[in-house]
């Protein structure tokens, strides 16, 4: 399989951790610069192939052996849990047999789901991953929305969704494991574990069962917004290169 190294170029462009992540709403034609790469391009690869390749990677990922090298390298100064990914996609391309296109590789694989959006479901980091853009923008009236307080009335990656053995920024040093919340009362004790480990001392709510805050607003994984006393929507934090730029908000901040 040799793949164009426009798709190489592309992916440093968009800037998240992997091709993927935060991009939901992303289609291949997003990848590329040339309208005759996506013909170029399918034409070279072999969606069964990819699928397959999908299919074992989601499988590796929720081993016991990788689930364990996730958590070593979360407490460790010398890696992170992305250099686990890398070796891993790594390997699987080893297993297919494409050890000589390695680089190109490992790209087609990482951008599997916009050449072929189909199998987008495959993937587990892909199919859990709620960060959208979301339909508010700059001049939009802020929706209200319910939440519910920490005492039940109304006004991290769940274990059994997308396990990752995550420990780096655990004050105990231990590996962060929660199921996905089923009712209000697992989400309000969770919650205040949170709050408990973290010694956090700001105000907390929670989003309904129903996720409608999340919905709305798109917070996932993480959002800002300044919102008028008119309830107008004035500004609205996007990542750029992976990162919120604080610096953008503190300008605007003092501008108003």
């Amino acid at each position: 399989v040799e793949l164009i190294k426009i798709i190489e170029i592309s992916l440093t462009k968009m800037g998240m951790a992997h091709v993927t992540s935060g991009r939901k709403n992303l289609s291949y034609q997003d990848l590329t610069f040339e309208q005759n790469v996506l013909s170029m391009t399918r034409e070279q690869l072999i969606q069964g192939v990819l699928k397959r390749m999908l299919i074992r990677e989601d499988e590796l990922r929720r081993s016991p052996e990788i689930q364990e090298r996730y958590a070593q390298a979360e407490i460790s100064n010398d890696q992170s849990w992305l250099d686990v990914t890398h070796d891993l996609q790594k390997q699987i391309i080893k297993e297919f047999g494409l050890e000589d296109e390695m680089d190109d590789a490992l790209n087609c694989l990482r951008c599997a789901t916009q050449i072929y959006p189909d199998l987008k479901d495959i993937p587990l980091y892909i199919r859990n991953n709620r960060a959208r853009d979301g339909d508010l923008h700059v001049g939009s009236i802020a929706p209200d929305t319910p939440i519910i307080k920490l005492d039940g009335s109304e006004s991290p990656h769940a274990q059994d969704e997308w396990p990752i053995c995550s420990a780096r920024f655990s004050p105990h040093g231990s590996p962060i494991l929660y199921n996905q919340t089923m009712t209000v009362q697992d989400r309000i004790a969770v919650s205040k574990d949170f709050m408990r480990d973290f010694d956090l001392k700001i105000p907390v709510v929670l989003d309904n069962m129903a996720n409608t805050f999340e919905k709305i607003y798109s917070p996932w994984p993480l959002r800002i917004y300044i919102i008028d006393p008119s309830k107008n929507l004035m500004y609205k934090a996007r990542p750029d290169e992976r990162m919120l730029e604080l610096n953008e908000l503190i300008q605007y901040l003092e501008a108003i």
